[in-house]
């Protein structure tokens, strides 16, 4: 008798889904689709419905399974569920987590939830075949996924980020990590943040592979006429560096500059900016566009002159990995200026594919602003080199399969796949 195949089928966990602020994932889930992967998708939250997502986006909604508003009976069940099926697994992971060191307690109710969750969405996909759960993100997708694993007596991955749930809040990273059976993350710096973090013993088990983009969308338009335009892409919070951008475009207007300055993205900060941008007088010149779906944001990238996105380490620790809005500037041929922060000089090579001051200094930032109004062919080389760069490193279907070939070896047998994959043994 012949053996059924493998279920080729993968449990996705994530927050919020879509976002415009993750769609590498989007770009990660299309390509594992495309070569066969059943991706299942459970989220944390629905997007707000004012979010204006791309039809690509909107379509990619339909069957995700997500984890909120909460439906109590479902909820007791699940808990029941496994309290009469499974209560020793149960128990253990519950006592797991709650005795792990928090900071505070409303970092332990905050776990405690993040458990309730898990159990829920463990008890939803009970009865569906799959191979591996993987969350993306360090922080409650997880908690969820060590949860899940648990119970379902499955193993995890996890693809980590740049952000607070690894630089400012790591909750249970150590634990997280351990646990999982390979994580991937997107940058050197990352990698070794995250080695430095838990310990040396975990080396072999974190790989950096990039995020990947779907290069044949983003062609450069080359708008040489007219008035220049600064473009800025990106959530409107302080770790974007968008108050010395500010500044820094304060102090060219006052040397005799002009230029348009246009800002894509929503944020806790629009306030504060918009009070930046009367106190000096920018009102006419500078745009807040708020959130766009990604087509329009293309078009604005056509649209610009040069991309210019700061990136600062906040006072609570809080910085960026390589923003995904830069590799895609510079596959728009765009030239991009940026900061010498974290991951940032892996993509951006200062006086190469671009330029890069130090974080927080709108001085050093206007004079690099002024370099590319004031030398249309150093912008053009600048943006020409960019390209390359990007083309070299973001391509997703390459960057997808490495990745893939990393973690699910026999379906994507790794060859020369994984040769690029910037991993240290």
């Amino acid at each position: 008798m012949i053996a059924d195949p493998p279920v080729r089928r993968l449990i996705y966990l994530v927050g919020t889904y879509p976002s415009l602020t993750t769609t590498f994932i989007d770009r990660e889930i299309k390509a594992l689709r495309g070569w066969g992967i059943d991706v299942r998708v459970i989220a944390m939250r629905h997007p707000p419905p004012e979010l204006p997502l791309s039809a690509d986006q909107q379509a990619g909604a339909a069957g995700v399974i997500y984890l909120t508003p909460v439906r109590l009976p479902a909820l007791l069940a699940a808990h029941l569920h496994y309290l009469l099926r499974r209560p020793v697994a149960l128990l253990q992971v519950l006592f797991y987590l709650l005795t792990r060191p928090h900071p505070d307690r409303r970092a332990r109710l905050k776990t405690l939830l993040h458990f309730g969750q898990g159990v829920y969405a463990a008890w939803l996909v009970r009865d569906l075949p799959f191979r591996e759960l993987h969350a993306h993100f360090a922080d409650r997708a997880a908690t969820i996924a060590l949860v899940m694993g648990r119970l379902l007596g499955k193993s995890y991955s996890l693809s980590i980020h740049a952000g607070a749930d690894i630089f400012v809040t790591p909750m249970l990273l150590p634990e997280k990590i351990r646990e999982a059976r390979h994580v991937a993350t997107c940058t050197a710096f990352n990698r070794a943040h995250l080695i430095a973090a838990v310990g040396p013993d975990v080396a072999a088990r974190i790989s950096c592979v990039p995020h990947g983009l779907e290069l044949e969308r983003y062609r450069p338009a080359h708008h040489a006429n007219g008035r220049p335009v600064i473009l800025s892409v990106g959530q409107l919070a302080e770790r974007k560096g968008l108050e010395p951008l500010l500044e820094s475009c304060g102090a060219l207007r006052e040397r005799g500059y002009e230029f348009d300055v246009h800002i894509v993205g929503q944020g806790p900060q629009r306030a504060r900016l918009e009070e930046t941008i009367g106190r000096l007088g920018l009102r006419d010149v500078v745009t807040l566009h708020g959130a766009l779906p990604h087509e329009a944001v293309i078009e604005q990238y056509e649209r610009a002159t040069l991309f210019a996105l700061p990136c600062i380490r906040t006072a609570d620790g809080d910085i960026d990995g390589i923003p995904n809005v830069l590799a895609e500037a510079m596959a728009m041929e765009l030239p991009v200026v940026s900061t010498r922060l974290s991951a940032i000089p892996e993509l951006v090579r200062d006086g190469e594919s671009g330029l890069l001051v130090p974080p927080g200094d709108p001085v050093a930032l206007a004079g690099a602003l002024a370099r590319l109004l004031d030398c249309p062919s150093v912008s053009r080389e600048l943006g020409r080199n960019g390209r390359r760069a990007v083309l070299e490193t973001f391509d997703v279907a390459c960057n997808v399969r490495r990745f893939a070939a990393i973690l699910w070896p026999d379906w994507f047998p790794p060859g020369n796949a994984t040769d690029a994959v910037q991993s240290e043994k």
